[in-house]
């Protein structure tokens, strides 16, 4: 009896492609959803089949659409269009709205009415292409620059927290080459009828060959963008915006004047001084924002920022820790590598906040001379050798009235000490405290994911860049602490950077500075 061995005519399943747009809005989402709390009211306004209902399953979702495509719908709480949502006004804790925008005819309207129906206090979450093929036909009218979004969204009211790419210049690209790979003719037989067929023998090599070429490069460039971080070059696809609705909005209203002429010079007045106040607000809006924002913070972190606080180890303000905390969190989630460095710890606090907040694995370097602060150099102006006479004379008050840390007499132990107290063992840790002048101690010789610097005087804050900057990776972050507060440390850092390619400078509370590649 013969044995028939059939071949396997099965087809090699090829691997899927990856669509780098769809794994980094599923990423930002889940960011956004950690900063939703249980039982919120939660409305996603242009919903389709609902594919992010499953992040917000802690709250209170509902899901809205015009339900006009033959797509299929997932089950809506809203058949409306996104103009006019029948609900109340403050009806929802958080919004999002993904991919919908360019679907609308008045999107400024749809602004206003996201606007509308969210809570004061409350936020949306938005994203919108800037280069995207016609889809959902004819309902596809508009693409969005991040001008056109920032203006629209202010002009309803919001303040935007953050506004980023939403995938990078890989993404980008990958796309052109998905939709070279998909238009291009598969075969021979696609070209005829297109000219004289002896062309077809130069034409079609070189026509079937680049199809070829561009599927592999689409899935080379989608790997490389879901891969590794963000690369901020040329232009994104889309933009994400995340926005938040005022608590308290406040409207002006001018007095009435006596007489006509008082009058007039009262209203050119007015004018001119709400044209200086908003040309400053636009300047500036930047600097009450924390980039961060959605990232929830654990309540064991809270409770180290509370603690520093209530015991005087630190000047910042809360929402200032919280932003160290959530950028050393956020380098851990993306997997970011690299030292977390802070220079100039005064008391610990900031510090402590950072170590409370990152992997224990990561290691963490907390640079200080734990003692007086250097003289500043004649690069520093005036202001900054004020503020160091009325030190060295004594005369110099520390946080609540008690002793300035500079006269302490074992800053490095007093430190230590209160790192352990509130619950970061150096060792276990991996934190390290160096004592010493900056030059003498601050010698990096490995990637850095994120840096706070308080340096406070020129020289200090040039060493720290010159030192610390070359090894920053990129997507990694610098927050300058006096920045806005000591000319010293403004001139070194304006100096540094200025003409300095790869970088991007964001006027925040603090200053930031992220490597951009």
């Amino acid at each position: 009896m013969r044995t028939i061995v059939r071949k396997d005519r099965t087809k090699a399943v090829r691997p899927r492609h990856i669509n780098p747009s769809r794994v980094r809005l599923r990423q930002e989402m889940a960011r956004f959803a950690k900063g939703t709390k249980r039982g919120m009211r939660v409305l996603d306004a242009g919903a389709g089949k609902s594919p992010y209902r499953k992040l917000f399953k802690h709250a209170h979702y509902e899901a809205a659409d015009f339900a006009q495509l033959s797509s299929q719908y997932a089950p809506l709480d809203y058949v409306c269009d996104i103009t006019d949502i029948p609900v109340d006004d403050g009806h929802f804790d958080r919004v999002i709205c993904n991919q919908v925008l360019e679907h609308v005819p008045e999107p400024e309207k749809a602004i206003h009415e996201l606007h509308r129906v969210l809570k004061p206090g409350g936020r949306i979450f938005l994203s919108a292409p800037l280069f995207f093929a016609e889809h959902q036909k004819p309902y596809d009218f508009f693409r969005y620059t991040q001008f056109s979004l920032q203006k629209m969204f202010e002009e309803a009211g919001f303040e935007i927290a953050r506004m980023n790419w939403l995938e990078g210049y890989f993404g980008t690209v990958a796309y052109n080459y998905q939709m070279m790979a998909k238009n291009l003719p598969e075969n021979v037989g696609e070209l005829r009828g297109r000219g004289l067929r002896w062309k077809l023998a130069y034409i079609a090599p070189i026509v079937l060959l680049n199809r070829k070429v561009a599927v592999r490069l689409s899935r080379f460039y989608s790997r490389l963008e879901v891969t590794g971080d963000r690369f901020e070059r040329g232009m994104p696809k889309n933009y994400v915006v995340v926005a938040r609705k005022p608590t308290s909005p406040t409207t002006t209203t001018p007095k009435q004047p006596a007489s006509e002429t008082k009058t007039a010079k009262t209203r050119a007045e007015l004018e001119a001084e709400v044209a200086r106040l908003r040309s400053e607000t636009i300047r500036t809006r930047e600097s009450v924002r924390d980039p961060l924002v959605d990232l929830a913070l654990p309540t064991e972190v809270r409770t180290v920022v509370d603690d520093v606080r209530s015991e005087h180890l630190t000047y910042l303000k809360p929402e200032n820790l919280e932003v160290l905390a959530r950028q050393v969190m956020d380098a851990d989630l993306q997997d970011r590598p690299g030292l977390i460095i802070e220079t100039g710890a005064a008391l610990g606090g900031s510090a402590i906040v950072m170590a409370a907040a990152k992997d224990p694995k990561r290691p963490m370097k907390v640079y200080d001379v734990f003692g007086m602060i250097p003289e500043p150099s004649e690069r520093d102006g005036e202001d900054v050798h004020k503020r160091y006479e009325k030190i060295v004379s004594g005369t110099s008050k520390g946080i609540g009235g008690e002793t300035y840390y500079g006269y302490r007499d074992n800053l490095y132990d007093e430190v230590t000490d209160s790192f352990t107290r509130h619950g970061i063992k150096l060792a276990e840790h991996n934190v390290e405290l160096v004592q010493g002048l900056f030059q003498d101690t601050l010698e990096i010789d490995e990637p850095v994911a994120f840096a706070h610097l308080d340096g406070d005087w020129y020289e200090s804050t040039m060493t720290c860049l010159e030192r610390i900057v070359p090894h920053l990776v990129v997507g990694g972050r610098i927050v300058l602490d006096d920045y806005f507060h000591y000319s010293g440390c403004r001139d070194a850092v304006d100096e540094y950077f200025q003409d300095r390619p790869g970088f991007r400078l964001e006027r925040r509370t603090k200053l930031h500075v992220v490597r951009t590649d």
